[in-house]
């Protein structure tokens, strides 16, 4: 199998990712793991909502970039010819996705904390060579990542169905290949779950600083400026305050 390179999803190469295995299905527009109610057919071109929700997708994949990092990752296969895309992993907090929360709510003997950080979506395209070894590399990568970020354990719930790449968690095989441990549940809805050092890198953190620093204009870097002040009053101890009468006498 070549080799993959994995880049997590920003601007740029949102519009990479690839088509899952859900007929009708475009993550670009996927809400089903934000929303109990959400769905994962992509609205039709002409509908009026599909530009906003493909903006709200996009909104929520990097929303936390700027604090605790992007929330999925690509993984692409290059040769001579062309480089493109061929997984995907969507991920984030357990807050993020209400209806990973409703599926974890299901198994009370789960560890409560720290919550973990879940794996909501992997999928793989029949274009790579080995789907399930490069579904487990992908989901390798995004844990190397995650841990570190400092986050301790990682879980996902996949299904165990006749087309174990339909549902959108992917091939449930594939996380014990990438080190998960089957937690709780039976062979048709089983939960994986990872365990991380949560030792945060300090390389990590550093991009994600740079992520949320704002644009280089203006006085709102690297922090704002009080108003008709002096700016190096920032960095002077504030004056000290007159001291009160002890009522009870100063013994």
């Amino acid at each position: 199998m070549p080799e993959l390179a994995f880049e997590l999803v920003d601007e740029a190469n949102l519009d990479d990712i690839p088509i899952p295995a859900q007929p009708g299905a475009r993550c670009q527009a996927c809400d089903y793991w934000e929303r109990i109610d959400g769905g994962r057919e992509a609205p039709p071109a002409d509908a009026a909502d599909a530009g906003a929700r493909a903006s709200l997708k996009r909104q929520r994949l990097l929303a936390g970039r700027g604090v605790s990092g992007s929330y999925g990752m690509l993984a692409y296969r290059s040769d001579a010819v062309e480089r493109v895309a061929i997984g995907y992993v969507q991920f984030g907090p357990l807050s993020a996705y209400p209806r990973a929360g409703a599926i974890r709510d299901r198994y009370p003997l789960l560890p409560e904390s720290p919550a973990p950080w879940v794996i909501t979506c992997l999928q793989v395209t029949t274009d790579a060579d080995d789907r399930s070894a490069a579904g487990a590399e992908l989901l390798a990568a995004v844990c190397a990542e995650l841990d570190g970020r400092g986050i301790t354990a990682v879980e996902a719930y996949p299904e165990t169905v006749a087309d174990p790449w339909l549902p959108s968690p992917g091939k449930a095989s594939v996380y014990e290949t990438a080190g998960f441990d089957r937690a709780a549940g039976d062979d048709r809805f089983p939960v994986f779950r990872r365990e991380l050092t949560g030792e945060t890198d300090a390389e990590i953190w550093s991009d994600l600083l740079r992520l949320s620093r704002p644009d280089d204009e203006g006085d709102d870097w690297p922090l704002p400026m009080p108003s008709k002040r002096d700016p190096d009053d920032l960095f002077r101890l504030p004056p000290k305050k007159p001291k009160r009468p002890n009522p009870f006498g100063d013994d």
